[in-house]
């Protein structure tokens, strides 16, 4: 009975062993040369946005990402504009105005916007 089991299991070993042949090539390119890239791609990782502010009264203005990440302060005089040339990363859509107490999200849908408080 020893024998037979030892030999059962020894043929089961032997035959679920087998060796993974890899049927996925890796075309990976591998300098920047052999990479293949649309002409459309856009290289930039940040975008220039003009920002015309214009406050009520004389105060500080904070401009930030949705998640807490100040950009830029400025101070607005009273009904005068404030154009601001704000550098955010790319991928931002929407950025939070901090102007006395008063918080206000700007959508980022033009290279020059305007906002009076």
């Amino acid at each position: 009975m020893k024998k037979i089991l030892f030999s059962l299991i020894l043929f089961l070993s032997l035959v679920s062993c087998r060796k993974d042949i890899p049927l996925d090539i890796d075309n990976s390119p591998e300098t920047m040369e052999e990479l293949q890239v649309p002409s459309s791609f856009d290289w930039k990782t940040t975008k220039d946005v003009q920002l015309t502010l214009t406050g009520n009264a004389n105060g500080i203005v904070q401009v930030t990402s949705l998640n807490g990440v100040s950009y830029q302060k400025a101070f607005l005089s009273s009904n005068q504009a404030y154009i601001m040339k704000l550098t955010v990363p790319s991928y931002e859509k929407t950025v939070r105005l901090l102007f006395l107490g008063q918080q206000v999200t700007l959508e980022l849908t033009a290279n020059n916007l305007t906002y009076q408080f």
